[in-house]
């Protein structure tokens, strides 16, 4: 293939080659994530349905008198997707991190798609997990060090 024939794929032949394939496909999940979280958005503003009937309470929290290292999230998720950013960090701080990292990362997908491959997908980096892993840890000893400290007062 010449240099010429390169350079005049269709952009469906670009979107689809094996090395944007991976990239492609993990854009698609996180838009139908975006979906998701916007009908969700939609039908408590709009209709009598209330986010608030989707949280239920932790059963470790229940059975067992302490925090488990989710404690918060779901709270923490509806807080951001309603734009209560403070208040999400402080029900689970690895949500707002996480919602940061999926709006850069969809960012760079409709920026790779409109300029047609100039810039590149966000990449995925092992990093990002274990900061996430390394902020749930740290949240769950704070929360259950104070709990168990408020008991002893």
């Amino acid at each position: 293939m010449t240099e010429k024939n390169r350079k005049e794929k269709t952009v469906a032949e670009y979107f689809f080659s094996e090395k944007k394939e991976t990239e492609f496909a993990v854009w698609m999940a996180g838009l139908l994530l975006g979906v998701f979280a916007l009908t969700v958005l939609f039908l408590d503003y709009y209709t009598p349905f209330s986010i608030a009937s989707l949280q239920y309470d932790c059963w470790i929290r229940k059975q067992g008198g302490f925090y488990c290292p989710g404690c918060g999230g779901t709270r923490a998720f509806f807080a951001f997707i309603g734009g209560r950013f403070i208040q999400s960090f402080f029900y689970h701080p690895v949500v707002p991190y996480m919602g940061v990292i999926y709006i850069v990362f969809m960012l760079r997908g409709v920026l790779h798609f409109l300029s047609k491959g100039r810039f590149a997908f966000m990449r995925f980096r092992e990093g990002y997990i274990y900061v996430a892993v390394a902020i749930t840890i740290i949240q769950f000893i704070i929360k259950n060090v104070y709990l168990l400290n408020y008991r002893l007062k």
